[in-house]
């Protein structure tokens, strides 16, 4: 996304977030696309004693791990920098090993320095998958921090996030929520000059308290394709926010 959500309504989970994370804790957070689940998370740990890997996820399981050796390298991780050395050209280096060498690799780097791991965008994984996250998962001191749309999303990683304590659900704004957002969107875009009085409520109406949407919409009205005089063709910009969400995640 675009713009930087702020995490109106929020406070709790951000709270969650950094006390797992501080703690050692794993944690599963759902919340439908929009929702700030990555915003959620990449807040947290810029924030001071937040330390954690941060990994983007994928189905297929040599390109996660590609995506994990990847990130614990770019982080510093000593442990994992020791076994892969410091190639100038990590992408292809890490590329062109299989994925049982690879695990053997990960495995040794996190037994060896564990971290905490975030899990970003979850869209279904195998038993194969899961089978290497175990040990992970398992490991003294490590800890795991996975977003998803739904629990259906997780597939073979349900089996992980079993404990209803562990599971963070981020509830959609309410009114007055989504009121204050977008209020403070039409500052940051500068549509003040719109009619923003039907804008609002359409706006609104449609986004159901996701903020990702609010934003989406409030950015590509500020855009001018999108403007007739005063006038916001709301018709293409739902249409297209509906389609970049989609993209983007």
């Amino acid at each position: 996304m675009h713009v930087e959500l702020s995490l109106i309504g929020c406070e709790q989970e951000l709270a969650r977030v950094r006390k797992a994370v501080q703690q050692r804790q794993s944690l599963l957070i759902l919340g439908p696309r929009g929702s700030g689940k990555t915003t959620l998370l990449r807040t947290a740990l810029r924030e001071p004693g937040c330390k954690a890997i941060y990994v983007q996820s994928a189905s297929i399981l040599h390109e996660f791990l590609v995506s994990f050796a990847r990130s614990l390298a770019l982080a510093g991780h000593r442990s994992t920098l020791n076994v892969i050395g410091r190639a100038s050209d990590v992408d292809r280096l890490l590329t062109a090993q299989t994925s049982v060498h690879l695990k053997g690799i990960l495995w040794t780097a996190i037994e060896r320095e564990p971290v905490v791991i975030v899990l970003d965008d979850i869209q279904g994984a195998g038993m194969r998958n899961y089978r290497f996250l175990q040990r992970i998962y398992q490991t003294k001191r490590v800890a795991i921090i996975a977003a998803a749309r739904d629990y259906r999303c997780l597939d073979a990683l349900a089996r992980l996030f079993w404990d209803p304590r562990t599971i963070v659900n981020i509830p959609p704004l309410t009114p007055p929520q989504s009121l204050t957002l977008f209020d403070d969107l039409v500052d940051r875009f500068r549509l003040s000059h719109l009619d923003i009085e039907d804008f609002r409520d359409q706006v609104l109406d449609a986004a159901r308290g996701n903020p990702g949407e609010i934003v989406e919409m409030c950015r590509l009205a500020a855009q001018p394709q999108y403007q007739r005089g005063s006038h916001v063709k709301f018709a293409p910009l739902r249409i297209d926010t509906i389609m970049r969400l989609g993209a983007l995640h």
